[in-house]
């Protein structure tokens, strides 16, 4: 029996792994969580070793985002602080950082400079990534390292965890030149959407693993943010975020408050619009839970239709049995979904007021997977055929 005890454990132990995460967002509390920081908690969970590198930052952030700079600065510049048993973030915070522009000159020294930025990466990172079992690179600044982390460690799995187009999201002409020339060399591809992965470069093994949903968090009773018998809207995340729809939508109902998180707001807002920045997740989930309906406010083309498969506000608001207004090109098929037109909506009050009748219903969750299946099923697919 001791025997047999000594084997199972020996067999666990072969099961964990050393993880690395290479990304441009930012493992802190007060800010929002995309799909990456649940699936690295998860990881972590699970009996892996996780390391969660923030790149994307320098003393350039300081110009952009002083608070951000700042909260990386204190515990996590250039060192790992721990998050959660088995779970490490740390920031590589330069002098300068190349970045992303819209500007096309700016673009034009890009190329050199993202090829500068992912030569070097300080010994915090250098250190874990030589250890690995998997390094995972996110879609975006992450990919100048690639190179750098074969060099650091060429026994390691690489998986690429793209999430979004390059183009969608306003990388550099550089980087869609290295997800190109790199997509091949990864050992796996993992995107949350088939449309998606059609519309990636060739070359690439690709696995769909969809989003997920923290069910324990949204499953848990938690009491309204809202005043009794009001109704309330919101919109979470900012991506391709449409200002001006929900603009519409604010001043053809003004007896509905509109709570916008995540999004910046150019300009005035109508009084029943309230902009509350970047908020912790897990605070705005009370908000999420007792609104009377989502907003899916994208402002996207016929190549940007994958969200409706990749988007994790999609699949919270289904989660939480909310109705959404969403953009008619997003092909969403699911029955809460209540499509209005990009251009030239007229009936916004009557797309609102079918919102507000629509009973709420958990058949709207039916098939969303928790953030656990997710991550198992990304692990499966990092190892898939080694």
């Amino acid at each position: 029996m001791a025997h047999e005890d000594a084997k199972l454990a020996i067999s666990e132990a072969k099961q964990r792994r050393k993880i690395v995460i290479l990304t441009s967002h930012a493992f802190l509390r007060g800010y929002r969580k995309a799909s990456i920081h649940f699936i690295a908690s998860c990881w972590a969970a699970q009996g892996n070793k996780v390391d969660f590198v923030t790149i994307g930052h320098s003393w350039l952030t300081l110009l952009k985002d002083r608070p951000r700079f700042r909260a990386l600065s204190q515990d996590q510049a250039n060192r790992f602080q721990v998050i959660a048993a088995n779970l490490r973030a740390g920031a590589y915070l330069p002098p300068f950082h190349a970045f992303s522009s819209s500007n096309r000159f700016l673009n034009v020294t890009s190329a050199a400079l993202f090829r500068l930025y992912g030569s070097y990466l300080p010994a915090f990172a250098r250190g874990v990534i030589a250890d690995a079992d998997l390094v995972v690179i996110e879609s975006g600044s992450a990919l100048a390292f690639f190179n750098k982390v074969k060099r650091l460690n060429s026994r390691a799995r690489t998986l690429y965890f793209c999430r979004d187009l390059l183009r969608s999201i306003g990388a550099a002409p550089v980087l869609q030149e290295f997800q190109a020339a790199q997509i091949g060399r990864f050992d796996t591809v993992c995107v949350p959407s088939e449309r998606l992965g059609a519309m990636l470069p060739s070359g690439g093994r690709v696995r769909v693993v969809p989003q997920g949903v923290d069910t324990a968090l949204f499953d848990r009773e938690q009491p309204s943010p809202y005043q009794p018998g009001s109704y309330n809207a919101i919109s979470i995340g900012n991506m391709l975020f449409d200002q001006a729809s929900v603009a519409a939508m604010a001043a053809a109902a003004p007896d509905v408050n509109f709570h916008v998180f995540g999004a910046a707001w150019s300009g005035w807002a109508q009084p029943n619009i309230t902009i509350y920045g970047e908020r912790d997740f897990e605070g705005i989930v009370p908000y999420l839970q007792h609104a009377d309906f989502g907003i899916a406010p994208y402002r996207l083309t016929a190549d940007e239709v994958y969200l409706a498969e990749s988007s994790l506000k999609l699949a919270q608001y289904s989660y939480c049995g909310l109705p959404i207004l969403l953009p008619d090109l997003v092909p969403f098929k699911r029955a809460n979904g209540i499509p209005y037109r990009l251009e030239g909506e007229v009936a916004w009050r009557e797309k609102i007021d079918a919102a507000l009748a629509m009973r709420r219903s958990t058949a709207f969750r039916d098939g969303i997977m928790t953030w656990d299946e997710v991550a198992r099923q990304t692990l499966a697919a990092a190892f898939e055929a080694q």
